[in-house]
């Protein structure tokens, strides 16, 4: 008999894997509010975004999980395709501003791919497991309400610990209007993505990552076209 974690697409509540990810949003979201607590700077996030990837790695080659495997390539590909989205932020829209004495890869700090990649997985997985639930349209709709829920707080806790700040654009708790709806339109299609995914190869993963990606520059251009 397989297991959870093999069959990913059958998951209905309790594995190993979901306790872990449940595990990771929790030491994510603590970590990220110790930094806002005491404006630990840029280092603390490069700490954060890589160190919580290569911990999903690490689970997910201990436990030879080719479901995370999929996961951690499309977030990473997302991610890195996410650059054109950011430079579009910085350098189009003014609104974003990252600090000028860190590593940088395009527009954004050198971290910013992985930092994705960990969100992307984060959010998605949580969504997916509504899905084994409700039908998709509601797993869609219920990890839309978490992202404007979870990213608005961690944008919230960047700029006290010094990762990120907006300006020029209105806003609520240091967050714009426009990048909480964007947000949201971002993780409302990843239960789609990590279902369609869930028992395909990792050239699908790869080609979903890329979609993603390409879809956080749209959902940011929507949403700052209609209240930026």
């Amino acid at each position: 008999m397989q297991s959870a974690i093999d069959t990913p697409g059958t998951y209905k509540g309790n594995t190993q894997e979901a306790a872990f990810i449940f595990g990771t949003i929790i030491l994510t979201l603590t970590i990220a509010a110790l930094s806002s607590y005491t404006e630990a700077g840029w280092f603390s996030a490069f700490s954060l975004a890589i160190g919580m990837y290569l911990v999903i790695a690490t689970f997910a080659f201990w436990k030879k999980d080719t479901f995370l495997y999929r996961l951690l390539l499309f977030g990473l590909i997302a991610g890195i395709v996410e650059l054109l989205a950011d430079c579009w932020l910085v350098q189009s829209t003014g609104t974003l501003i990252y600090p000028v004495n860190e590593p940088m890869i395009a527009c954004s700090p050198l971290y910013m791919p992985f930092a994705w990649a960990v969100v992307l997985i984060q959010v998605g997985y949580l969504g997916w497991l509504i899905s084994g639930h409700k039908p998709l349209w509601f797993s869609m709709l219920a990890t839309m309400c978490l992202g404007l829920l979870f990213i608005p707080l961690f944008e919230h806790w960047a700029f006290g610990a010094g990762w990120w700040y907006y300006e020029g654009t209105p806003m609520i708790f240091n967050t714009p209007y426009y990048i909480i709806m964007a947000e949201g339109l971002i993780c409302m299609v990843l239960p789609l993505f990590f279902t369609l995914q869930s028992h395909k190869k990792y050239i699908l993963a790869a080609g979903f990552g890329l979609i993603q990606g390409l879809w956080i520059w749209v959902a940011y251009y929507i949403a700052y076209n209609i209240i930026g």
